[in-house]
């Protein structure tokens, strides 16, 4: 068991773990405020071949206000799931829940998803370049951000060594704002990069993670 927190509150998407929470999230995928942005999934999977999870509908109930954004699926929101979701059984998920309780960010104003909506390292697909699959993504990203449910305060890019490249070859490196919300780079959440120390800056990824956390939370209030 990986995210303890979806667990206990008897919230985690796994398929091999609690299929019925699955069952009842995909059944309601169409549902509420992410609804429309599940049917884009269905036609962006339709037109690009590639395998791409589906927005969480318990995500952003009330607006979605702050868009949390990793560098692309990992295989358990691939397969596991089939859903970018806090409540996903993955360790970075569980970070990003916990961090969330910390800082008062609620899950209900924020949406989580990724600079490239499909799995870049899907075996199915070959070998292929990140940045390229980055550039790729552009339209895609700016698509989502047409269709979220509200307006926009704060975009978080989580992941110094790939989300923050791939941010940059999607949107442009001169682009501090997107959409009139603004950007905050901070650290990954994962097990290998939460509690490490960053080199430049001396602080330590959670803190800044949490900084990040916070700020976007104060923009929302």
């Amino acid at each position: 068991m990986k995210n303890h927190m979806a667990y206990e509150r008897g919230e985690l998407l796994s398929r091999r773990v609690t299929p019925r929470n699955v069952e009842a999230r995909l059944a309601g995928r169409y549902d509420g405020p992410i609804g429309e942005l599940n049917r884009w999934v269905d036609e962006v999977r339709a037109t690009t071949g590639e395998s791409i999870p589906y927005f969480d509908p318990c995500a952003a109930s009330r607006e979605a206000k702050v868009l949390m954004l990793l560098q692309d699926p990992s295989s358990a929101a691939d397969g596991e799931s089939g859903f970018i979701s806090l409540h996903n059984n993955d360790q970075t998920a569980h970070n990003i829940y916990k961090l969330c309780e910390e800082t008062s960010l609620s899950y209900a104003e924020y949406v989580p998803w990724n600079v490239v909506p499909w799995w870049v390292a899907n075996p199915a697909k070959g070998r292929r370049n990140f940045k390229t699959e980055a550039s790729r993504a552009r339209p895609y990203l700016e698509a989502v951000v047409d269709l979220l449910p509200g307006d926009l305060a704060a975009v978080i890019v989580m992941g110094k060594s790939q989300t923050w490249p791939a941010w940059h070859a999607a949107v442009g490196g001169s682009h501090r704002r997107f959409r009139g919300a603004e950007v905050l780079f901070t650290a990954h959440p994962g097990p290998l990069s939460i509690n490490q120390t960053d080199k430049d800056t001396g602080h330590r990824n959670r803190e800044t993670i949490a900084e990040a956390f916070t700020h976007a939370a104060s923009l929302i209030r």
